[in-house]
């Protein structure tokens, strides 16, 4: 291949790689992202684990109001850029062991449970599992303690248990019915 061609091949991928940068730029207003974050988790797809992917962020305006003397005291005429988590966030809510419904109470549940959410509810999501916890790990012991090993056995009975305390985390903690909590994802399952 001779030098022109390569001189053109490269100007082409330079201009296509500089136009990917500048278009997404000009079409969203000219404000510059301010980066992006992101984690990877993989979990083990067996026994109920999910594999995990965290989200992106993305810039979102949030700029600060006046006061009633005009100013903004502490932005001192500056916009603030608030970081918005774009995609799915996954929050610890912890580990929890119970008796299963067995007549010889010999066989034990042991759980630990993250709560997949989107990256814009992540603070309100993690906030309101702080606050109402006792409440959740309560529900959940009891709710738990009501199973058989008949009731969570296979992926159906694993799932179906996912459901059911997935839905409950959303009447629990939300009272408006919009479900903020996605999924519960399973990073131990364990039947002894």
């Amino acid at each position: 291949m001779d030098l022109k061609k390569i001189l053109l091949l490269g100007g082409v991928g330079l201009t296509s790689a500089a136009a990917g940068i500048v278009l997404p730029t000009m079409m969203s207003g000219g404000h510059e992202a301010t980066g992006a974050k992101n984690d990877t988790a993989a979990h083990d797809s067996g026994h109920g684990h999910e594999a995990a992917a965290s989200g992106h962020e993305a810039p979102a305006e949030a700029p600060k109001k006046a006061d009633a003397h005009g100013g903004d005291h502490g932005g001192h005429g500056k916009e603030v850029k608030k970081v918005i988590k774009v995609g799915p966030c996954f929050l610890p809510f912890g580990q929890i062991v119970v008796n299963l419904n067995e007549s010889n109470l010999t066989k034990f549940l042991s759980l630990d449970i993250s709560v997949q959410t989107d990256g814009k509810f992540e603070d309100e999501v993690k906030d309101a599992l702080d606050a109402k916890r006792p409440v959740l790990r309560t529900w959940l012991t009891s709710h738990l303690a009501d199973k058989s090993i008949e009731d969570i056995r296979g992926k159906v009975g694993v799932n179906r248990l996912r459901r059911e305390i997935q839905d409950n985390f959303n009447s629990l903690l939300f009272k408006d019915g919009h479900e903020r909590v996605n999924d519960i994802l399973f990073e131990e399952f364990r039947v002894e």
